[in-house]
């Protein structure tokens, strides 16, 4: 008897990631030598995310591929970076034919405390795994990724030198506890083979619990250079800080965030950002949004909201709520503030999936571009 052979499988042609934003809460430690640095909290929201798609490109024969004719182009938002992100990946994985279009249809802004530069790395990363990878992408149902391809991941494009967070949470979404890493006293800390920071906890939030986010309009926040310059000068967290920050992490965050009590969440959001925030006070002060962002904070507090705080160093200002009609409401009444004519306020979910990828074959590709049912 014969059996018909099997069809081969549909390699995929393009690919879709969507991923979430990342919001720090604060560092527990870090300056102290031998022991650990950039451990901390952090949460994840659906939106505003990265989202783009990567589109295999023909290479004009063998040769020319040999020869390293494959070319990497992008549009949209940060397309130059994004570029940059999949030729570090073609780089680090030897992927010499790895002719692709990427298309940036929606990324953060950069440096505002979103962790745009580290989703829009991973989702590029991602991308280019799944269409030039060893183990190719065949046409299939969505997919996410697990702790482990996120740290793979974001080898290839350089993130996760310090906080681990965003890394993590493009994994899976939630709120994350990392535990941070040992920093050599010499060498390099940037290579491939540096350690990360592991991840201590993930918990998902409760589905009806909002996050109200303020973006501060056309204000970039600490980044690059700046920011390397402002860690080397921050003296070291005391021990009885980062033990305390432990405390709340552990004692009260984590606890409430499982037991969906938002009352106690609320609180130790709020606390464990402002007591985050202390060995940053100096370098943070002379920041041009540190105004603003003390302002704003006091005005949340002022109304009854409790879980308020600044992500990372700003100028973005998160506020949890415990329902869409209270973030809907919170919304409201700032927009009858002068505040509101600075910041931009809209209402977030807390991301329980991490990064989504889908794949679509040559075929759905050509229909998709040429409108085609």
């Amino acid at each position: 008897m014969t059996h018909d052979p099997l069809p081969p499988p549909r390699r995929a042609a393009s690919v879709r990631i969507r991923t979430p934003a990342r919001l720090h809460l604060g560092m527990v430690s870090f300056g102290v030598p031998g022991e650990r640095a950039f451990g901390g909290v952090g949460v994840m929201i659906d939106r505003p995310g990265v989202h783009l798609t990567i589109t295999r490109t023909p290479v004009a024969g063998q040769a020319a591929a040999a020869a390293g004719a494959a070319r990497i182009t992008g549009s949209g938002p940060q397309a130059e970076r994004a570029v940059f992100f999949a030729e570090s990946c073609a780089a680090a994985w030897g992927l010499a034919a790895a002719a692709c279009r990427i298309e940036s249809i929606a990324v953060p802004a950069g440096h505002a405390g979103l962790g745009s530069g580290t989703q829009l790395a991973l989702a590029v990363a991602a991308g280019m795994q799944a269409l030039f990878g060893a183990a190719r992408a065949e046409v299939s149902e969505p997919r996410r990724f697990t702790a482990a391809e996120a740290v793979m991941l974001a080898r290839a494009v350089g993130r996760g030198r310090r906080s681990c967070v965003g890394v993590y949470g493009f994994s899976g979404g939630g709120l994350v506890v990392e535990g941070g890493r040992l920093v050599p006293a010499e060498g390099s800390t940037d290579d491939a083979h540096r350690g990360f920071s592991p991840l201590l906890a993930r918990v998902t939030l409760p589905p009806e619990w909002r996050c109200v986010v303020f973006g501060l309009r056309d204000v970039v926040g600490l980044h690059g250079d700046a920011e390397k310059q402002a860690f080397a000068t921050l003296p070291p967290v005391p021990r009885d800080v980062s033990a305390e920050l432990a405390r709340i992490a552990l004692v009260s965050l984590l606890p409430a965030a499982v037991d969906g009590h938002f009352a106690e969440f609320a609180e130790a959001v709020f606390a464990y950002g402002r007591l985050a925030g202390k060995p940053f006070e100096q370098a943070s002060a002379a920041l041009p949004y540190a105004s603003s962002t003390s302002r704003l904070i006091d005005t949340l507090r002022g109304w009854g909201v409790r879980g308020c705080g600044q992500s990372s160093w700003g100028p973005t200002v998160l506020a949890c709520c415990r329902s869409q009609g209270e973030a809907d409401a919170l919304v409201s009444q700032f927009a009858t503030t002068d505040l509101a004519g600075r910041y931009d306020a809209a209402v977030a979910r807390f991301d329980t999936a991490g990064a989504v990828l889908t794949t679509e074959d040559a075929a759905a590709d050509q229909a998709r571009a040429t409108g085609s049912p």
